[in-house]
């Protein structure tokens, strides 16, 4: 490959220079679908039988990660040797790693022989017995430009052009056009395990999404192991694994497979289950009754092959391929595939009935005071939709619904309930505190908003950073919270923030919060940590207290505050989350947290004019003034260098 070749078609693409951080980087996952089809605006991949990981070279240092983050870099050194030989300093690719038979075919079994060591001297002697490669897919980013964006046929050209075919332990997955039928049928006289359809032109996103599409040429999933049952006909060990999968958080019992184990198999799997013995069932539904039985605790996932479910929920012919360590028990329920005319259709049009969100009990009143309906909201969020999507764009978000109004109950919702279509893309996203996955909505489309406000979401909030780069935030922000004080102060304090960092050349944008407070915002272009974000923050806020003592405070217990305008900084941080700029918020006359003009940000500013019903019509005749906060960013380095000089002026 020529280096110069690469660069050159980087270049060319307008890409943004940014960095992806593969630990964090939820993987993009493809939908279920029941037949094959061809399209000219798709393409079409092996879906390979192995394991997905995401490869992420940072000069001399190679890392693979598994799709839940796991770090599998010390069980794959031959991997790790070779993509650290590539040209480029810089990438993060998608793959599968793969143990191929005798055949040429990805086999799962094999690999089982390579997945569960991690011992070096363990690793060593597998390398000989077990050999592995890596077959990638895909491209989020290379030579420091991020490619997530950019559209699938181009990144695979780019890949291609870093992997060329026949590069031994590295392998391009190459694809074929148009022809998904007849693609599907080879592979399965091959019998393989089946195909992935891709839409040619579209971005990398995280998540469960429709413009990937997986197509079995066998059904097999994955399943929970909650027990085993004794012994019988000479095997040793165990005879037949209680397979289970999750219904919300029941566990529901499915069936056993007592086939496809041979005595490593056996003996493997024995010593995996010894340690996790319980005394009951973990099944919530259909434990199997009578003697026999043996329960555990439900850590491990099992990958099983089957002819088809049955009618009372269980397995026709289940066959067990091997142990999944790459895969949390959580994550297993039926799958159960879409119809492919479904979801392969073109998007449809905004006129298209079919394809719209079917909203329920429009005319129910959400504002008793005001009258405003369900409806109203819904339309809202359509009209403003152009302007708010892309702040929500790749973002997680945390909502608040209100099903029966602003009067009725409420409840925030980080983790997206099951109920929820599979066209809804989400990410999930590892929480410490109690450790655990969330999988937050993303809301990268109209009818997406539609949808969360048929469920009654009226403000909707989000991160600070997007998926695939969740630890840097694209800004940093100041909450001005008056709490008692009167609304001049809090007026006061944004110029006197403005002020401060247009001294330093930073730029600021400014938003009502819907309520009674200003959020003040600074880009940082995804180029700076959530840490250095915080910093920034809290030197500028000190730096605003330090000039209005009498009115300001950088004190968060309301009793300590006396009566002054709280200049919080702490909003800055993984998981802490700002009202998204043009959400409703459930306060009678429907404010919305709008976006302002520094020159309208005087004494005379009045956030409750701005609301569901009157921002529209204000947007319609100018842009939004707070745009560029998504764009580039500003040199943090710079900025800190002129405020400790303005500081040592100001000590003189």
């Amino acid at each position: 490959m020529s280096t110069d070749t690469l660069r050159d078609r980087l270049e060319s693409l307008g890409a943004p220079r940014r960095h992806v951080d593969a630990a964090r980087q939820p993987v993009m996952l493809a939908t279920l679908v029941d037949q094959p089809f061809s399209g000219r605006e798709w393409l079409f991949e092996i879906k390979y039988d192995g394991v997905r990981v995401l490869a992420e070279r940072a000069g001399k240092r190679v890392r693979l990660y598994g799709r839940s983050g796991q770090d599998f870099t010390g069980r794959y050194p031959e991997i790790v040797e070779a993509l650290a030989a590539l040209p480029v300093a810089r990438f993060v690719l998608d793959g599968e790693v793969v143990a191929f038979d005798e055949h040429g075919r990805s086999s799962f079994q094999r690999l089982q022989g390579r997945m569960g060591l991690s011992q070096a001297g363990d690793v060593a002697v597998g390398r000989r017995q077990v050999p592995v490669s890596a077959a990638f897919f895909d491209c989020l980013e290379l030579d420091g430009y991020d490619l997530r964006d950019v559209p699938l046929r181009e990144r695979k050209q780019l890949l291609e052009l870093l992997i060329p075919r026949g590069h031994g332990v590295l392998a391009y997955s190459a694809h074929v056009e148009e022809r998904g039928e007849e693609f599907f049928h080879a592979c399965d006289a091959r019998h393989l395990e089946g195909i992935i359809a891709k839409k040619a032109d579209g971005p990398y996103r995280s998540g469960r999404s429709r413009d990937w599409l997986k197509i079995k040429c066998q059904r097999r999933q994955e399943f929970v192991i909650g027990g085993y049952t004794d012994p019988q006909g000479g095997r040793s060990y165990f005879g037949a694994l209680h397979l289970g999968v999750y219904e919300g958080e029941r566990l529901v019992y499915v069936s056993k497979v007592g086939t496809g184990f041979d005595a490593k198999s056996l003996k493997r799997i024995w010593d995996r289950l010894k340690p996790l013995e319980r005394a009951r069932s973990p099944f919530d539904v259909g434990t199997p009754t009578g003697r026999g039985h043996h329960w555990v605790e439900p850590r491990l996932v099992a990958e099983v092959r089957f002819t088809e479910w049955t009618d009372d929920g269980g397995l026709r012919h289940p066959a067990f391929l091997g142990l999944r360590d790459d895969k949390r028990p959580q994550d297993c329920k039926r799958e159960v595939a879409m119809p492919t005319g479904q979801a392969a259709r073109t998007p449809q049009t905004k006129n298209d009935a079919p394809g719209r969100v079917k909203i329920t009990r429009a005319d129910k009143v959400f504002w008793p005071e005001d009258g405003y309906t369900k409806g109203d909201l819904v339309a809202y969020y359509e009209t403003i939709a152009p302007l708010m999507l892309p702040y929500l764009k790749d973002r997680p978000l945390v909502l608040v619904r209100y099903p029966d109004g602003i009067a009725g109950k409420s409840f925030f919702q980080k983790d997206t309930p099951d109920f929820v279509p599979d066209w809804v893309r989400t990410v999930r996203i590892r929480s410490t505190t109690p450790p655990r996955d969330i999988d937050y909505v993303v809301a990268d489309d109209v009818e997406t908003l539609r949808y969360l406000a048929n469920l009654g979401t009226i403000p909707i909030h989000l991160w600070a950073s997007r998926a695939g780069s969740l630890d840097r935030p694209d800004w940093a922000v100041l909450d001005l919270d008056p709490k008692g004080a009167p609304f001049t102060h809090v007026v006061r304090i944004a110029q006197t923030v403005r002020g401060i960092l247009d001294e330093i050349g930073v730029p600021s944008y400014v938003k009502t919060s819907g309520k009674t407070g200003l959020h003040v915002l600074v880009g940082l272009g995804a180029r700076y940590s959530y840490e250095e974000a915080r910093a920034f923050a809290e030197i500028i806020a000190t730096m605003a207290v330090s000039r209005e003592p009498k009115i300001a405070t950088v004190a968060r217990p309301l009793h300590e505050r006396g009566g002054k305008v709280y200049v919080d900084f702490g909003q800055n941080g993984p998981g802490q989350t700002i009202v998204a700029p043009f959400a409703v918020r459930p306060l009678p006359g429907a404010p919305v947290s709008c976006p302002l003009r520094w020159d309208e940000v005087t004494a005379r500013l009045d956030p409750k004019r701005f609301t569901m019903k009157t921002v529209p019509r204000r947007f319609s005749e100018m842009k939004d003034p707070m745009a560029p906060v998504l764009g580039a960013g500003f040199d943090l380095e710079r900025a800190l260098r002129r405020i400790s000089k303005k500081r040592e002026e100001e000590r003189l």
